[in-house]
């Protein structure tokens, strides 16, 4: 920028320009005198918005275009600037005053700049440069208000000279009445602030018409038609209006063709046969707390790795990346939950060898772990996202001993470990799906694909969150039955205790009875013994039915948390995770509740029962008492046996459990494509082949136990023949009575009862330690919007109002191109929307998008002025009638399907949906109507009668905004027809997407979006879409060549 000293060159430079036109002489022959004149090139900025207030400008030449930053960063033109007009005056009146707009040269330009503090020594000495300056600020704001909120954007410059010379302000009180229904044509008026509703009477009755905010126009068709008010419209807040004189807007329509245009295009839209939906910004004010349910009936609507090109260095510098943030005894690991879980466990592993306990359900979410594993560019970016430094390479194979250790690798083409050490023959690997392996080095080099990944220790790991305790959640079910639990275990205590008195009374029964010949004696005796056994049973019984008590509560309370969580959870969740693997977690917390409750009391019964008996043990022998105690530590061999080899054998098991159940599952839900196919051989040998690597699993599991078990019985054995040989010596050098060494050997039996008990228990803890693992999955997973909900917006009614601002989706761990790409539109409500594209092109990503079901990675979805992720997405769903392309029946009857989500229907209701979707034909023809059953145990509908329930489910509640994919794919050309004349009713006032391969369907849709590879390409009506001969008219061809 030049700027030169010079004032500008005669007084009639400015003459014409508006603020001075308004000033005397003398007053403006001071200002322009005080004025110098600056130089710009095209494309430089003048002003920059939010920049402070130092001077204000009038162009001499050339042109300049007005930019506001928008809501999502992108610019919005507001006007363009020519010689003459006067910039940059409004926030030198404000002390402090910043720009609210930037303006650039659009050509090369002259203006004539006066600087704030010329200005104001001009005020000080002239007071009337103020209020000059005052009134032509307040013109240019209305101005640039009718521009950017209004629909007058486009009116011609006369046309909006009228407006700005002819609009008066206007203020109203909230429950104010501005038109009442029935008067004489008035003025029209704008909305410049507040929001405002119109209503009719109608028999006694308030109907509401229309809500309007910042922006909208009213008032405008009694004019125009010459008629009386047609309705009233009252303030629902404080409003501020622009109010234009009937005169003027008379002058307007005879002199301005686009604003007639504008006025008769707006009234064509408004239909006061239907009534409003409550906008979602209007909710607070005119509906109840309680508000949000069901719209009523009337009585007329009741009856009718390739990822990774590009991005992994070739054999670069391996040296000198990774050492241990400190020293640890023993490489750490990680099981893996899922098959697919190998990428984020080995992230895990990595984690804790750095001395961080880091979630193994946290790190899979960073990794983007889906139902075919983890890319290394996942692992990449979530180890990235964790805290640790991290490079991808490819590495030679006879580069492996240069590897910095730790590293990840890419094992057999579909598998992740870690690697740690790397002797001359040897590779030790720490695998997340068996435990710690050494691998021959050849075997190794041999099903290595070379990919690695390396990690440095950063301070940002110290931030990661950790694991939470496994079992604290837990705990929280058994807490209510605290006092039963401690009973059965007093119970169990005097069973143990009952049964002791077994051995302590035979050696009354060898020493006394026998010696003495006392047959009183031994009858008190043996009645002793059975009181005891009686005792023992009916204490036994008392505590299994406490228990089972306990177990029906722990069961019902802990199956309802699980669901509620599980339920809560966003749909990545269930996109990553097979059906057979969240099933098998629900069901493992009846195991895990069986090992707490019943197993858990039987364990601190049977430690107590060992230590009376040991206790007894050593009133009678010292000596054969420490040596039962030096048989411990065999046992203890035993319980590491079952730690290093058990756990990973039943966890390696229960993932191929899960695989297996999947596939099962898979088949008999496509039994149908199977023997349309005659595919049975094909699916029996691929069932056969997948049983073949479970049965390997099974076989090795079971081998493993057996070994476990015969190694107990064992020790077992070997023990008690130890005590026999002993014993038996002790008696026979006259240090053990008979009867002492009878009951000793007796306790030895009792004793290992419970030894084994435990150690059969500690079995069972390792199968349960899994499962638990796998019911943390669900637990650790961040809720779809968190667990605190209260900062959501309530979303109690709805308007249909949407729109979408430069959003974009991509699916999170892949280097994919987008799904979609910036996509932006604006959907009035009550507008019906088709989306038409290839197939792939984004057209169901968009739908599931809007409902929330994905979160957009970039951009944002606005309802009725209110950005998405921060509304209640639970009752956002409920004003969203969706039908989509796999429509699933629940197994519940016809009614209930199309009620789903009340839990009582309502009849006349569903009724009513199944007509309009041309339903009731069919239904009404089954024995039971209504409530025939279908779904998995009930009747078999067709696909068709499918998409018709499924339509009749998404208008039930009458919701403002519909979406229907593919809704009418699978049915005939008349049933098609037919529905389409019902919705084309029901879709009055209410806000449609429809997306449809067959284009003949949307040609009457207001607005046709086309995409294609993800971005909206074309836009428009059906007549201008084909007028443009693009890529829908390309599309419209191939069909009708077809």
């Amino acid at each position: 920028m030049n700027i030169s000293d010079s004032p500008p060159s005669s007084a009639a430079d400015l003459h014409h320009v508006a603020l001075f036109e308004l000033m005397p002489a003398d007053v403006r022959r001071l200002v322009e005198a005080s004025f110098t004149r600056a130089r710009f090139n095209f494309g430089e900025v003048i002003v920059s918005e939010g920049d402070e207030a130092n001077a204000l400008f009038v162009i001499e030449s050339g042109t300049a275009r007005v930019i506001k930053t928008g809501d999502h960063g992108e610019e919005v033109p507001l006007n363009v600037l020519h010689p003459g007009d006067l910039f940059g005056e409004r926030a030198l009146l404000e002390p402090g005053g910043r720009r609210s707009a930037t303006v650039r040269a659009s050509s090369p330009m002259e203006a004539l700049r006066l600087d704030r503090a010329v200005l104001e020594a001009l005020i000080r000495s002239e007071p009337q440069v103020a209020h000059f300056l005052e009134l032509h600020t307040r013109r240019h704001e209305l101005r640039d208000f009718l521009r950017e909120y209004t629909a007058f954007a486009d009116l011609s410059p006369e046309g909006m000279r009228i407006l700005l010379e002819g609009l008066v302000r206007k203020s109203l009180k909230a429950g104010e009445v501005v038109i009442r229904q029935g008067e004489p044509a008035g003025p029209m008026y704008v909305v410049r602030d507040g929001r405002l509703r119109a209503y009719i009477d109608r028999d006694g009755m308030r109907e509401q018409r229309m809500y309007m905010r910042r922006g909208d126009f009213f008032g405008e068709v009694s004019l125009l038609q010459g008629t009386a008010r047609t309705a009233s419209v009252e303030a629902v807040s404080d409003c501020e209006l622009w109010e234009l004189d009937p005169e003027l807007f008379a002058q307007l329509v005879a002199e301005n063709p686009k604003f007639r245009d504008l006025i008769e295009q707006r009234i064509s839209q408004y239909d006061y046969r239907r009534v409003a939906h409550v906008p979602l910004d209007f909710a607070e004010e005119l509906l109840p707390a309680d508000a949000g349910g069901p719209e009523v009936l009337s009585e007329d609507q009741t009856h009718s790795v390739a990822q990774l090109a590009g991005q992994v260095e070739e054999d670069g510098d391996l040296g000198g990346f990774v050492r241990p943030r400190r020293r640890i005894r023993r490489f750490p690991h990680v099981f893996q939950v899922d098959e697919m879980d190998c990428g984020a466990a080995s992230l895990a592993i990595v984690c804790r060898y750095y001395g961080r306990n880091v979630s193994l359900s946290r790190i899979r979410d960073t990794v983007h772990t889906a139902i075919d594993g983890t890319s290394l560019l996942g692992i990449a970016r979530g180890a990235e996202s964790i805290g640790l430094a991290v490079r991808t390479a490819k590495v030679s194979k006879s580069r492996i001993d240069e590897m910095p250790l730790p590293a990840i690798a890419h094992w057999e083409g579909n598998h992740w470990f870690v690697v740690y050490a790397v002797d001359r023959d040897r590779v030790r690997v720490s695998d997340p799906a068996f435990g710690r392996r050494r691998l021959k080095r050849s075997d190794f080099e041999s099903k290595w694909s070379g990919y690695a990944a390396f990690f440095a220790y950063t301070d940002a790991l110290e931030e990661a969150p950790e694991e939470n305790s496994r079992v604290r959640w837990l705990l929280g079910f058994f807490k209510p039955y605290r006092r039963a639990l401690l009973t059965a275990l007093l119970l169990a205590l005097l069973a143990a205790g009952a049964e002791m008195l077994i051995p302590v009374l035979s050696k009354f029964i060898v020493d006394d009875v026998i010696r003495d010949q006392d047959s009183q004696l031994l009858t008190l005796l043996v009645g002793g013994m059975f009181g005891a056994l009686g005792l023992t049973v009916i204490v036994t019984l008392a505590q299994r039915l406490l228990l089972s008590r306990i177990a029906v509560h722990v069961d019902r309370a802990s199956l309802d948390m699980l669901s509620e969580k599980l339920l809560a959870l966003p749909m990545s969740y269930f996109h990553a995770r097979r059906t057979g693997d969240i099933e098998r977690r629900l069901n493992g917390m009846r195991v895990i509740r069986q090992f707490l409750v019943q197993q858990g009391v039987q364990a601190v019964a049977a430690a107590a029962q060992l230590a009376v008996a040991i206790a007894i043990m050593f009133a009678f022998s010292w000596s054969l008492a420490i040596l039962y105690l030096a048989t411990a530590p065999l046992y203890g061999l035993l319980m590491w046996f079952s730690r290093s080899r058990l756990r990973p054998t039943y966890d390696a098991l229960e993932e191929a459990w899960g695989k297996y159940q999947s596939r099962q599952i898979d088949s008999i839900k496509g039994i149908e494509t199977v023997k349309a196919m005659g595919a049975e051989s094909s699916l029996q040998r691929l069932l056969l082949g997948q049983f073949n690597n479970l049965s390997d699993k099974l076989y090795r599991a079971d081998l493993t136990v057996m070994l476990y078990d015969a190694a107990l019985q064992l020790v077992s054995f070997l023990s008690l023949a130890l005590f026999l040989w002993v014993g038996a010596l002790e008696a026979v050098h006259g240090r053990l009575t008979v009867g002492e060494l009878v009951s000793f050997n007796a306790l030895v039996l009792l004793a290992n009862a419970p030894i084994v008990t435990v150690l059969m228990l500690w079995d069972q803890l390792q199968y349960s330690s899994i499962l638990l693992g796998r019911l943390n999955d669900i637990l650790e997973q961040e809720p779809e919007q968190g667990e605190d909900r209260s900062a959501l917006t309530p979303v109690r009614s709805l308007s249909g109002h949407v729109r979408f601002q430069r959003m974009s989706f991509e699916y999170p761990g892949t280097a994919n191109a987008r799904v979609l790409d910036e996509i932006d539109f604006e959907v009035r409500p009550g507008a019906r929307v088709a989306i038409v594209g290839r197939s792939g092109s984004g057209k169901t990503t968009l739908i599931k998008c809007l409902s929330g079901l994905l979160v957009p990675t970039s951009g944002a979805i606005v309802f009725d002025g209110a950005d998405l992720t921060a509304l209640d997405m639970r009752q956002l769903r409920r004003h969203i009638g969706f039908v989509l392309q796999d429509n699933h029946m629940f197994d519940a009857t016809i009614a209930e399907n199309i009620a789903f989500g009340e839990g009582q229907p309502d009849l006349e209701r569903v009724i009513w949906a199944a007509r309009v979707a041309n339903a009731a034909e069919f239904i009404e023809r089954l024995p039971l109507g209504y409530e025939t059953r279908i779904g998995e145990t009930g009747l078999l509908l067709s696909g068709g009668q499918r998409q018709r329930v499924a339509i009749a489910r998404a208008v039930y509640h009458r919701p403002p905004v519909l979406v229907f994919d593919e809704a009418t794919s699978a049915l005939d050309s008349e049933s098609e027809r037919a529905v389409k004349e019902n919705l084309d009713e029901l879709l009055e006032g209410r806000t449609s997407f429809v997306i449809a391969h067959r284009l003949s369907t949307v040609r009457d849709a207001d607005i046709i979006l086309v995409l294609e590879k993800g971005r909206l390409v074309e836009r428009g009506s059906h007549d201008e879409l084909m007028e443009r001969q693009g890529l829908y008219y390309y599309l419209c061809s191939q069909q009708l060549a077809n």
